[in-house]
């Protein structure tokens, strides 16, 4: 986490997401946090969604999206015609809307993006977790009916959704053994550090050993946890009690 990229508000405002997340046991638990990150990223609208490997939804957890348009875009399968899902299933990274549909313009995703705006869902920001290792991935989208969604709201979004994605992978695999992660001691060191938001080099001043030594501990952590990133390697961690 880059600290210096938030106010102090906004910061005690991510930590205690943070910390709401590792709690989350059910879709309420979910909601409330889905709900907070609403409300930091000024959006009128949030919903949240685990999808397949090719983009198919597998499950959504509606915070206070409009209800007919839900069951449309369920029943209808409209998924398949957005490019926001679309975008996020391709690349994994938080994004305006408008940078999705840029990327995938064509009459069908024009069609759904239309009839959206009909439900006051013009404008909006996304982004999800690949879930490496595993069979889905998430996705979090906030809309408005107006256009107000700033690089810092990314930022915003860009920490908090690795964290929502483990939450939102506990409650919806609840009945399934957990994964039983082991890390050596130096590299739970080095997670604690990483979860401070210490950089590499960093790092390598406070253990004393070089920036290269760090890096590879960070790469093993990373392939350990199955995880797409330090960000999710951090939220993983936090997720299993192996950093506090």
């Amino acid at each position: 986490m880059h600290y210096k990229n938030f106010s102090k508000k906004e910061l005690s405002d991510i930590l205690y997401l943070i910390h709401r997340c590792v709690q989350c046991r059910t879709e309420d638990d979910i909601i409330g946090v889905v709900w907070r990150l609403k409300e930091m990223a000024c959006a009128d609208n949030g919903v949240c969604a685990l999808g397949d490997t090719s983009g198919n939804i597998l499950k959504i957890i509606n915070v206070n999206y409009p209800v007919d348009w839900l069951e449309a875009y369920a029943s209808e399968e409209l998924y398949k015609n957005d490019p926001v899902i679309r975008f996020n299933y391709t690349f994994f990274k938080t994004h305006f809307w408008s940078e999705a549909l840029q990327r995938f313009s064509d009459e069908p995703y024009m069609d759904l993006m239309n009839r959206a705006s009909e439900f006051k869902l013009r404008y909006g920001m996304a982004g999800g977790v690949n879930g490496s290792g595993q069979d889905c991935g998430s996705i979090f989208s906030f809309s408005s009916d107006r256009n107000g969604f700033t690089a810092h709201h990314l930022k915003i979004l860009d920490v908090l959704t690795p964290h929502i994605h483990q939450a939102l992978l506990r409650i919806c695999r609840d009945s399934q053994s957990p994964t039983a992660y082991v890390l050596s001691k130096r590299e739970k060191e080095v997670m604690n550090w990483m979860k401070e938001g210490k950089t590499n080099w960093e790092i390598s001043v406070i253990l004393n050993i070089s920036e290269r030594t760090v890096k590879f501990h960070v790469q093993n952590i990373e392939r350990k946890l199955n995880a797409v990133n330090k960000a999710h390697a951090i939220a993983i961690a936090m997720d299993n009690g192996l950093v506090f």
